[in-house]
């Protein structure tokens, strides 16, 4: 009998300790309409691993929304380090002194920075009236990890240090990125304490985030498992991202920064999850290591909707609460 009560114990303790970990975990199982009308317009059609790998790599790599117009003398295309790293500078306001936000764009660590991206990028300086310094990194076959780590190390550092020339204001630097992007922001921001610069970052953004590309992971996680299929990302185009960017470096902390055992001392992070999102439990399980080490972290798990909340219309709810917590969470960072 007291075996049995000491087994009891043990489960109830193991199912409430995950209970907690996974507070922000969403379960409606109803997608957004605005998105299941989003997925049936765009003919969305799942890819398994072996097609993805007999397509030719061009149909991945720029593969898109249709560029929208914005005013072009809102941004300057610039070269920054002695790399050249191509940066995107908008400036919708035309301000000065402005905040930083520096954006790492997603695709898989496959797709460069399309112009079909520019528009967004353009409203998030217009929203956060902020100058955005989009990074053009390098992607992957053509250059495998590290090639975009160091790309987007090397131009924070630079923008650290010359930002104020393009009317930003360096003492408020956010780092934002969605989905590959929001990877680079984990790796970049763990990066920069280790190198004892992490106050220079007074924001982390990462929206979609893909944190243990471990195939352990992606055989064993909840979020993985119950959307593999049918919600525009799936497990086997994280197989194929990985395997393309980074084969052989999966335990690697600067691909799979949930590995990095000490967590404290980083920047404060918004952390954005979305129900049917294969990565869901990624972005959950990232925000609550980052409590436990001491950082304060603003996360959001959204119901009905996919990754990084694509295919919703301008003005939609969930569009409006992402963007007032980040603005919240900007404020406050900012402040300190």
């Amino acid at each position: 009998m007291k075996r049995l009560i000491l087994l009891i114990f043990l489960l109830l303790f193991f199912v409430f300790s995950k209970s907690q970990v996974h507070a922000q975990a969403c379960h409606t199982r109803v997608l957004d309409p605005n998105v299941a009308a989003f997925l049936k317009m765009i003919g969305y059609e799942d890819l398994s691993l072996a097609q993805l790998r007999r397509m030719p790599i061009d149909q991945i790599k720029f593969a898109g929304p249709p560029p929208r117009p914005y005013p072009q003398e809102d941004v300057k295309r610039i070269k920054i380090t002695a790399d050249s790293i191509p940066v995107l500078v908008f400036n919708a306001s035309k301000g000065q002194n402005l905040p930083i936000l520096i954006n790492y764009h997603g695709g898989g660590f496959i797709s460069p920075l399309l112009p079909g991206l520019e528009h967004s990028l353009w409203q998030e300086s217009k929203t956060y009236g902020a100058i955005v310094f989009a990074i053009d990194y390098r992607v992957a076959p053509e250059h495998k990890f590290p090639a975009a780590v160091n790309d987007s190390y090397h131009a924070f550092k630079w923008i650290a240090q010359h930002g104020r020339e393009l009317g930003g204001d360096t003492s408020r630097i956010a780092l934002m990125g969605n989905s590959a992007g929001a990877n680079l922001v984990a790796v970049i921001a763990q990066k920069a304490k280790k190198e004892g610069i992490a106050r220079k970052i007074k924001l982390q953004v990462m929206n979609g985030l893909p944190v243990d590309l471990r195939p352990s992971n992606m055989e064993t996680s909840i979020s993985y498992q119950l959307n593999a299929k049918g919600y525009f990302q799936t497990k086997d185009a994280c197989y194929f991202s990985i395997e393309t960017y980074a084969p052989g470096q999966i335990n690697n902390p600067e691909v799979s920064p949930i590995l990095t055992k000490d967590l404290t001392g980083l920047p404060s992070a918004v952390i954005i999850n979305a129900e049917f999102d294969p990565l869901r439990e990624d972005g959950i399980l990232y925000a609550a290591q980052l409590r436990k080490a001491g950082v304060k972290v603003w996360d959001k798990c959204f119901a009905g909707q996919i990754h990084c909340l694509i295919g919703l219309p301008p003005g939609a709810p969930a569009l409006q609460e992402y963007e007032a917590l980040v603005k919240a969470a900007l404020k406050e960072s900012f402040q300190k």
